[in-house]
């Protein structure tokens, strides 16, 4: 009985030497999930609110804006304005945008790029990042990362972008929004942090939302159709089908796209 007390003082120790090293040594990432459901792309929404896209985003030395986007094909026989018109695909107006061109000239992708409001002598100009194209009917995964005017950027596991900018990127308060008039395709777990995450950080970030074949869970975008199927329950369990079990995922095509004509006469 008389170890009692000694066996409660060692777990009140234990206890609080795991608080101090979870959270105070080695904190969590708080990424703030701002969009967790499955959204068309097809007009502009706004997700963040100036005033928190100020100070969680726009406000910080470093800042990390991440999230799942499907572009889909697309009307191959329209043009969304002149041939070299960008459209925001994710932006804080006055401050920076990702913005793809959607005129269809490549059959699986879309151009890209970024452009970075900064201060320059006294005037507003943007500064362009290039970027890789994003592929068409494929989930993509990607993380805008900042601290103080470098810019990296992240397409699924790749770094594919480092950029420094010429001046300082301005804060204007505004409100991050996703999406355009004209776009197929939709967003979701779109994330912020107010300080710029590790590469392996982004990465635990993006493994958490898919299955072991890479593909977003929750997602019920259905390519061919172009519309949405209805979500299962649990959706986790049906989306990663386990191997060899006679299951199928929720985002994997129809065996047959095509029905087949019976007639006597054929």
């Amino acid at each position: 009985m008389a170890s009692t007390p000694l066996l409660i003082a060692v777990g009140i120790i234990i206890i609080l030497a795991v608080y101090i090293i979870i959270y105070r040594i080695y904190p969590g990432a708080d990424n703030k999930e701002i969009l967790s459901e499955q959204t068309p792309l097809n007009q502009k929404k706004n997700i963040l609110m100036p005033d928190r896209a100020q100070s969680e985003i726009l406000g910080s030395g470093g800042t990390t804006v991440m999230g799942f986007f499907y572009l889909g094909q697309g009307d191959k026989t329209l043009r969304y304005g002149p041939a070299d018109q960008y459209v925001p695909l994710l932006q804080i107006e006055n401050n920076w945008v990702l913005e793809i061109l959607p005129s269809p000239k490549d059959k699986k992708t879309y151009g890209a790029r970024l452009r970075v409001q900064t201060q320059q002598g006294g005037q507003l100009r943007y500064e362009t990042i290039p970027l890789p194209p994003l592929p068409k009917q494929k989930w993509v995964f990607v993380a805008l990362l900042r601290e103080g005017r470098r810019f990296d950027v992240i397409y699924d596991q790749r770094l594919v972008a480092s950029q420094r900018l010429e001046h300082y990127p301005v804060v204007i308060a505004s409100a991050l929004s996703m999406g355009e008039k004209g776009l197929e395709g939709a967003a979701i777990h779109i994330k912020v942090n107010s300080r710029r995450l590790t590469p392996e950080e982004v990465e635990r970030e993006r493994k958490t939302h898919v299955d072991t074949n890479g593909r977003v869970v929750e997602s019920t975008w259905n390519p061919l159709t172009r519309l949405e199927t209805p979500s299962l329950p649990f959706p986790r369990l049906t989306a990663e089908c386990p191997a060899g079990l006679p299951c199928e995922t929720v985002t994997a095509p129809p065996k047959k796209s095509l029905y087949e004509w019976k007639s006597p006469y054929a």
